[in-house]
Order: C-alpha cells, then structure tokens, then sequence
C-alpha cells in the first residue's frame, strides 16, 4: 500500500535524525525514568478517562537476567467498561529492546503484536525509542455479528439479520497483516516534570485492508509520599482507524469504514 512507503520514510528519518545527535544507551550504572520503557520497577497504577472509565495497571521486572545493563519488563493492562485487557512483555540489553503486545478489544478482535526498539538519548536528556513492529489482528467475526444484531434489534432494521459469512464478506477477510513504526520519546523538564509523546502509524500488507493511527501525549509530574514515588499524569490519546470494505453488501455503502476517538485521563502511577 502506499502507506507503507511513507511509514519507512518516517521511521528511518526519526532513527537517522536521532542518531546523528544522540548515543545509544549502554550505561551500566544507568538509573533509568519512571517513563523509560526500560524501567524494571514494579508499579501500580488507575487512570480514570473523561468517559468515565477506568484503565488498571499493574507491572514490573527484574534487571541482570542477561548481562549487567539488561532489563526484563511485564506488565498488564485492565479497561473497567470496554472489557479492553493487554498484556505487554519486553526486554533491554546492548542490542535494544525485543517487546511482545497482546491486546483483546472486547469480543471485537485479538491483536498480537511483536517489535524491535531502539534506545537512543539526544544532548539535552531527550530519550527516543524508535520502533519497527509486526502485527497481527484476528477479527472475531462471530461476535461481531451479534454485537451488529443487537445494534439493529431496536432500529428501523430491525428485520436484518448479520452472520458471520455476512461480517467476513464485508471486511474482505477475516484476519489482517500490519507493519507499523512507532516512536516513544520522554522528555524531563527538571526532577519533579516530564512529557512523554507517542505516535504509531500502521498499514496491513495482507488480509484486510486497514490503516490504524495512534497519538499520545501525557503530562506527568513526579512526588514522594514517605519513601515512595508517585507520578501525577494527564494523557491525551487520539485513535483512528480506518477499513476498506465490499461496498457491494448490505452492511457497507460507500467501500470504508473509520473510527476516530480522543480520550483524555487523569491517572496516579505508584512505583514500589
């Protein structure tokens, strides 16, 4: 797809750009931020979105397993009204860092997801953590029938009936191929600020015919209570995803689909 050209372009430029000014971080005495996604620490955390729901967080890791400056992370995520679980796994040594995402949206789709990153820091204590992933969605095309049935059930098309075959043969397929870029960067302001900024770009190369696009910002502010430290954050997220559909159906009329929401959080992020 075209997409996919310009996602390379986008993802060498930022690993070129941060490179030229930064170093890859291989400091044994390295004593990594709350946001890094390096830091091994374990951590518990709730985030409550404007629409009231609820995001629980709870990981950690252990460093050495592999050399000196390696660390090993997991942790999982828990969304109170959309039912939304992950599980997310990586781990850091001298070559970068190899992650693994797993992410059930709902009854909708499983998304499996397997990345590259590499930790760079630029002169003014910027970290950037540029990455290449693969992943992979399986449409849950028996569930989406009936969450289109019970849509339907009060409306005017009452009378229509979704299956499985009828889900399948909208979204051309069942199940989709995507290569992304992502680039992670945290910036300290001073010992007690810090923005962190997200963005992912992803594009299928097979199955169904997809683009996703993903934006955050957070805003934290870090404190103690006794021995403990406390991150205060505000997150803004923007997703968009758009599919191309078989406009010839009953269920699509112009051949796409797309999906926009902006969520904005309020969370406290303890570090034990």
């Amino acid at each position: 797809m075209g997409m996919n050209k310009t996602l390379l372009s986008l993802i060498a430029a930022s690993v070129i750009s941060a490179a030229c000014s930064s170093s890859v971080l291989a400091n044994e005495s390295q004593e990594y931020h709350d946001a890094d996604p390096r830091n091994s620490n374990f951590r518990a955390a709730v985030f409550a979105s404007d629409a009231g729901e609820l995001k629980l967080l709870a990981g950690g890791g252990a460093s050495g397993l592999t050399s000196d400056i390696s660390q090993t992370i997991g942790f999982a995520e828990y969304y109170t009204q959309s039912n939304n679980a992950r599980i997310r796994a990586a781990h850091f040594d001298r070559f970068g860092g190899a992650y693994m995402d797993l992410y059930r949206l709902d009854d909708a789709a499983g998304m499996y997801t397997a990345g590259y990153m590499l930790p760079l820091e630029s002169d003014d204590g910027t970290l950037f953590f540029p990455s290449l992933n693969y992943t992979y969605i399986d449409f849950k095309t028996a569930d989406l029938s009936e969450l289109a049935n019970s849509a339907i059930a009060g409306s005017p098309l009452g009378g229509l009936s979704v299956t499985k075959n009828d889900i399948q043969q909208t979204l051309q397929g069942n199940d989709a191929h995507l290569g992304s870029v992502n680039l992670y960067a945290v910036h300290p302001w001073n010992e007690t600020h810090f923005s962190v900024f997200n963005v992912n770009l992803g594009s299928s190369y097979s199955g169904v015919d997809m683009q996703v696009a993903n934006i955050m910002w957070v805003q934290g502010i870090k404190t103690h209570v006794a021995d403990k430290t406390i991150n205060i954050m505000l997150e803004v997220k923007y997703d968009a995803m758009k599919i191309q559909t078989d406009k010839n159906t009953n269920l699509s009329s112009d051949g796409e689909e797309r999906s926009e929401e902006v969520t904005v959080s309020v969370g406290v992020d303890y570090r034990f």
